[in-house]
């Protein structure tokens, strides 16, 4: 890396993180309207997109900021530090919009991006829609779930198989992403009575008969990507592209926990306690135990995607090993995160329990997180597979 891009890229995440600092407040008092909303509150909308968090990952071409993966990561931990619904619907929004802006063909990035407008959106890659190939488009019917912030979207995105093309591509389907104006779909107000993750708004949407043309869609391959525009961020494979989203996402609200337990543990003496938080020597082994396995993870997190990317700029893309290696650590960040919260709420006795305090909320959202995570007990053993020296399915 020369000096002169390194401080570019220190001088950009410095720029974003300074940008969370001036909005956290904003955050942090959004938290428990967004749970009560079942949505990001407005406010927090207009925050982030203010802000350019939603558009920090899209190319520069387009007017993103392009970041590297480890200025991501750094970003996304820290505002879901302050609230782990921005946070996640960052996270989503994010990679929404860097999607469209380096997948989609130019007939389809004039109509997204029309007039240099640079939109909210959201995705889901389940593939929830089938394409029957029809003229210069494609007849598409489909219902998505968890679209995490897609109340707030312009433009929503959903994995569609593309029906017939079984014999074109080795015995699977061709799986393409179709992108959908909001004014087109139909939304399904669902979400409401989930027990956490309640302010991402993750509701379902369909299409019922919709003729969708060619350049509203674009492929994603899952060990090749193909982008049209942008630098080697966009080299990742989808899999290793979102899970050093869901890592620092974890990361963040289990760091949020720890310290409310700290604020807790000094602060504050419960009623019937014989002694205060602090005097108690398994609060102090969980706290020291903790801190060390959330920087650990993160600093696993930061290594890794740095040996990736540099080794993406060589013009070495990740393979199916490094893809399980990097999806096992984001699984575990979230795992080290639920056990955070759980012990946390525990610890916190009465206060946690009372809605709408910060503790109860992560408690719920971070498990809701953990089963919301795709496939996170096949990232374990693709991992447990790498370490044996068997070949892992890149597809699974």
């Amino acid at each position: 890396m020369t000096e002169a891009l390194s401080q570019e890229r220190l001088a950009k995440r410095k720029m974003l993180l300074d940008r969370v600092d001036a909005i956290a407040e904003t955050l942090r008092a959004s938290g428990a309207k967004n749970e009560e909303l079942g949505t990001l509150a407005p406010e927090a909308v207009g925050a982030l997109r203010d802000a350019g968090l939603f558009s920090m990952k899209l190319n520069t071409a387009l007017g993103g900021a392009e970041v590297d993966p480890l200025t991501e990561m750094m970003v996304l931990e820290t505002i879901a530090y302050h609230d782990f619904t921005s946070g996640w619907c960052t996270m989503v929004g994010a990679t929404s919009v860097a999607s469209m802006g380096s997948f989609l063909p130019p007939a389809g990035l004039d109509r997204v991006f029309a007039g240099g407008h640079i939109p909210t959106a959201s995705i889901s890659f389940y593939p929830g829609g089938r394409a029957v190939r029809e003229g210069d488009g494609y007849r598409v019917n489909g219902r998505w779930r968890f679209n995490s912030g897609i109340k707030h979207a312009e433009w929503s995105i959903g994995g569609t198989l593309i029906e017939g093309s079984e014999a074109e591509n080795g015995g699977r389907p061709i799986v393409i992403y179709a992108v959908f104006p909001k004014k087109d779909i139909k939304l399904h107000d669902n979400w409401g009575g989930v027990v956490g993750l309640r302010g991402t708004g993750s509701c379902d949407f369909s299409v019922e008969n919709y003729y969708l043309r060619k350049e509203m869609t674009f492929a994603w391959d899952l060990l090749k990507p193909q982008p049209l525009r942008g630098g080697p961020s966009y080299l990742f494979p989808p899999f290793s592209y979102v899970a050093k989203e869901h890592g620092p996402v974890a990361i963040g609200a289990a760091r949020r926990a720890l310290d409310e337990l700290i604020t807790l543990a000094t602060t504050t003496r419960g009623t019937f306690r014989a002694s205060k938080l602090d005097e108690r020597q398994v609060v102090h082994r969980f706290i020291g135990q903790t801190d060390l396995k959330i920087r650990a993870v993160r600093a696993l997190l930061h290594e890794r995607y740095a040996q990736l990317f540099e080794g993406i700029g060589a013009g070495k893309m990740p393979d199916a090993a490094a893809i399980a290696d990097v999806r096992a650590a984001a699984v575990y960040a979230t795992d080290i995160a639920i056990e955070t919260a759980t012990q946390v709420f525990h610890f916190a006795g009465n206060t946690g329990l009372h809605h709408p305090h910060v503790v109860g909320r992560l408690l719920r959202d971070l498990n809701t997180a953990g089963l919301h995570q795709v496939m996170s007990d096949t990232a374990y053993e693709n991992h447990g597979k790498v370490r044996l020296g068997l070949p892992v399915d890149p597809m699974s």
